[in-house]
């Protein structure tokens, strides 16, 4: 009986952990578009004067941001939900933003960030990927 309980509880955890934790929304936008939202949205929080807009202010930028991008708050919001249960999925999200921000960001504002350990060099990325394997 110990036996058949504990075969059962492991094919029941081995089913569910194949499964995604949310279902895909209908309108999931893709690794690449979630990225490219995501950069713009912390390039406009980086801008000084951004500090001091209003809620209102924020919020109708926000709008025009995901305008621009062709989705909404809401279907950015489903499908940042989705690709969060997905560790993979989101670090390679997350990955795309800081290239992204290489590419866009100044030097100054790059030192800046690595500072603050958002952003690392080549050297440290190449030592990290050398420490995994």
């Amino acid at each position: 009986m110990k036996h058949t309980t504990v075969i059962l509880l492991c094919f029941t955890l081995l089913l569910f952990s194949c499964q995604h934790a949310l279902e895909k929304p209908k309108d999931l936008l893709s690794k690449e578009e979630m990225a490219s939202i995501l950069t713009e949205i912390y390039l406009y929080k980086q801008t000084p004067g951004n500090i001091l807009l209003s809620k209102k202010d924020a919020f109708t930028i926000y709008v025009s941001l995901f305008k621009a991008h062709n989705t909404t708050k809401e279907i950015f919001q489903e499908s940042y939900n989705y690709y969060y249960t997905d560790a993979t999925a989101l670090e390679e999200i997350y990955d795309n933003v800081i290239n992204n921000l290489k590419d866009k960001l100044s030097e100054e504002q790059q030192k800046r960030l690595k500072k603050e350990g958002i952003l690392i060099s080549e050297e440290e990325e190449e030592k990290e990927e050398k420490e995994e394997k």
